[in-house]
């Protein structure tokens, strides 16, 4: 798949959408049955593991005992959350820490399409089986009472059915099925929902291979196992997801695991600043990106702050300072922009804390996430090998045409009154009630 053209609108003339009418579930204070041993399966993708311990620490907190299954580099995390942890212990290990450690290797993709692949035969559906098998085990020696699994994971999938236990899909994205859009709609809001369901159409006979291996009678589409689910747990906020309003009912919108501070004063006073948040995994494209956006921070009056250890030793441009990780919650408050490429938590958080934002994506959700942003006229589209001249008019624009800002403003206020608490763990102790 080729990467999609600039959705660059003005919001003086984009119409905001309304707001989602997807149900969120009323306030209250809500703990999982006593006790309740959860078995929480993990793959270290980046930035999905924060938004999942957020949830594993908010289920304990909430009376429910968990241990996490998951990749090694998640280890000091999950204890760090409170829970126990496992290692897989037959699927294929991967540390994206370090180029030896990276199963995935998504930088070596070119395209949207070629990443897919890669996520679908290296992650989803290749090591299924092992995974299957881990997760079996796992449950026998927790003695879980339920599997909640990253939907990246279906091998888990097929081992909870096995299992008879109750199945949660975690899905730290957007809701990736159609979901009754039209084609037009699924065209508009970008290319996520039909790449992955092209994606997962050609592993229906790798995944039947599984099931039959576990004497589970085979299913007619892939996208059928997340139908078995007893329930799907969407980590982000409604008015995040254009389709949100018409998914099945048995999924359900539970925030991204923080609760958004419901916007900011409009002129703050101040420099301005610039946040350039990129990707925890590198990929090709990422370096020519980082070049592009030092060149232009020095023609734009305002500081920026590059995230992640991804700006090259040298000497920087004297508005430039980079560091290393830092959860962005902490500089978001301070921040005039934010440049991402679209990965859903940075995204989400940009909209939650009112932030506007220049989206330059590359992969399976960031595109529609870039769209979303155009369509709440709150951010604008530029493409990943943008020039540090494009980059620099984009940044200019942001930091200087105050609807920006304001609609911004308007979406952090949503996003806080669909922020549930308690989301996921009503979620949990319906099924186990």
């Amino acid at each position: 798949m080729r990467e999609q053209p600039d959705a660059t609108e003005n919001p003086r003339t984009a119409q905001e959408p309304p707001p989602s009418g997807a149900t969120v579930p009323p306030c209250g204070t809500t703990r999982a049955p006593a006790g309740t041993r959860v078995l929480f399966v993990l793959w270290d993708g980046g930035g999905n593991v924060s938004t999942s311990l957020l949830f594993v620490r908010d289920l304990i907190a909430r009376g429910a005992t968990v241990t996490v299954l998951g990749n090694p580099s998640v280890k000091d995390r999950t204890e760090a959350a409170g829970a126990a942890f496992r290692e897989f212990r037959r699927s294929p290990v991967h540390d994206p820490r370090t180029p030896e450690g990276d199963l995935l290797k998504i930088g070596e993709a070119t395209s949207p399409a070629e990443a897919a692949r890669l996520i679908r035969d290296r992650v989803m559906y290749g090591p299924a089986a092992e995974m299957c098998q881990d997760v079996i085990e796992a449950a026998g020696d927790t003695g879980a009472r339920i599997v909640v699994a990253d939907y990246v994971l279906p091998g888990a999938l097929v081992a909870a059915e096995r299992l008879g236990l109750p199945q949660v899909v975690f899905m730290n994205a957007i809701y990736p099925m159609a979901a009754g859009a039209s084609p037009h709609e699924l065209v508009r809001n970008g290319p996520f929902v039909p790449l992955f369901e092209r994606m997962v159409k050609d592993a229906l006979p790798a995944l039947n291979e599984v099931r039959a291996r576990w004497g589970l009678a085979p299913l007619s589409a892939a996208t059928d196992q997340y139908d078995r689910a007893d329930r799907c747990m969407v980590a982000t906020f409604p008015t995040a997801d254009p389709a949100a309003d018409r998914v099945p009912e048995r999924v359900r919108y539970v925030g991204a695991g923080f609760a958004p501070p419901g916007g900011r004063p409009d002129d703050r006073g101040g420099p301005r600043r610039v946040l350039v948040s990129l990707s925890t995994t590198l990929h090709s494209a990422q370096p020519r990106l980082v070049r592009s956006l030092l060149e232009a921070a020095e023609g734009v009056d305002a500081e920026f702050h590059f995230l992640g250890g991804v700006v090259p030793d040298g000497r920087l441009p004297g508005n430039v300072r980079a560091s290393g990780y830092r959860p962005i919650e902490e500089l978001l408050p301070d921040s005039s922009v934010l440049v991402t490429l679209g990965g859903h938590g940075t995204f989400v958080r940009g909209l939650a804390f009112g932030v506007p934002m220049l989206v330059a994506p590359f992969e399976q959700d960031a595109f529609n996430n870039a769209r979303r942003a155009v369509q709440l006229g709150v951010g604008r589209q530029i493409r990943l090998d943008a020039t540090a001249p494009a980059l620099r008019k984009e940044l200019e624009l942001l930091l200087t045409d105050g609807t920006y800002r304001s609609a911004a403003n308007d979406v952090a206020r949503r996003l806080h009154r669909e922020h549930r608490p308690e989301a996921a763990a009503r979620l949990i102790a319906e099924l186990l009630d």
